[in-house]
């Protein structure tokens, strides 16, 4: 019991919409994606500047709520990104990129994070929310359940492009 770690004090945040470029934007995602997964492809300028002008898609960014004198209210303890694709039947919500730095983990943030992003997703009139999860990521598994999300039946394909597509 000894060597047992105690969970540090829960940190109080709010979710923030970046909507606008800068360096330290994109310092901040390209630190938190570098923690989310060692199979990213280089989080370029360009890409962020396209999310940020998108209307369909949300990044997120999860700051201190209140900051003590000589802190900076700027510092970013988590992210995620929102994209939603308005169908003929409903807007529909995808969560992607939901990351906690690892410096703030087990503070309560995922949980905190997560809540205001059902709400912004309740907001926009979703009637549901989808995310993926690998098997391999068993904490993620089990966090989502703690918020009702309940695993989905279905065939999920995906067809890769052959290397060197860059679009239209």
């Amino acid at each position: 019991m000894e060597n047992q770690q105690q969970n540090p004090e829960r940190l109080h945040a709010k979710l923030v919409e970046v909507t606008e470029f800068s360096e330290s934007v994109l310092n901040d995602v390209q630190r938190l994606l570098a923690q989310y997964t060692e199979n990213r492809s280089a989080f370029l300028k360009y890409t962020l500047i396209t999310i940020l002008n998108s209307t369909s898609s949300h990044l997120f960014f999860l700051r201190p709520e209140h900051t003590e004198p000589g802190e900076d209210p700027n510092q970013v303890w988590g992210m995620v990104t929102v994209n939603v694709c308005q169908t003929c039947s409903a807007p529909r919500a995808w969560i992607d990129d939901f990351v906690v730095d690892e410096k703030y983990r087990l503070r309560g943030l995922a949980h905190t994070m997560m809540d205001q992003v059902l709400k912004f997703a309740h907001y926009i009139g979703a009637p549901s929310v989808m995310l993926t999860a690998s098997d391999r990521r068993v904490a993620g598994n089990q966090f989502v359940k703690t918020f009702g999300f309940e695993r989905y039946d279905t065939n999920v394909y995906i067809y890769r492009m052959p290397i060197g597509n860059k679009g239209i």
